[in-house]
């Protein structure tokens, strides 16, 4: 089903443990947008947010470099592929905060 410009593609605003990490978001078909508007607030611990493009819905493709996802500020990533997801690794502590914010754009 194709997720029009403007839509939200995924949000979460739970903090991620260093034993529940990765989290890693379901996959999303990236028919009807070709860009990403990304916002994301983080405390605690080491962060790294990343976007995964795939071929199938299913795996990662190794060909496609995952794209990392910056604090603070809104960023654009290019979609890359045809299904993306979401990975969220925490390291170091545990995080205490986290908001992260996917919108599809044309």
């Amino acid at each position: 089903m194709a997720i029009l410009p403007g839509y939200r593609v995924w949000e979460t605003l739970t903090p991620v443990t260093v034993a529940g990490s990765p989290q890693v978001s379901p996959w999303f078909d990236t028919t009807g947008f070709t860009k990403l508007l990304s916002w994301l607030a983080v405390a605690g611990g080491t962060t790294v947010v990343t976007a995964e493009y795939g071929t199938d819905g299913a795996t990662a493709d190794a060909d496609f470099t995952p794209q990392t996802i910056t604090t603070g500020a809104m960023s654009s990533l290019d979609v890359l592929g045809p299904f993306i997801r979401f990975r969220i690794v925490q390291t170091v502590a545990d995080a205490t905060k986290l908001k992260l914010y996917i919108q599809a754009r044309a």
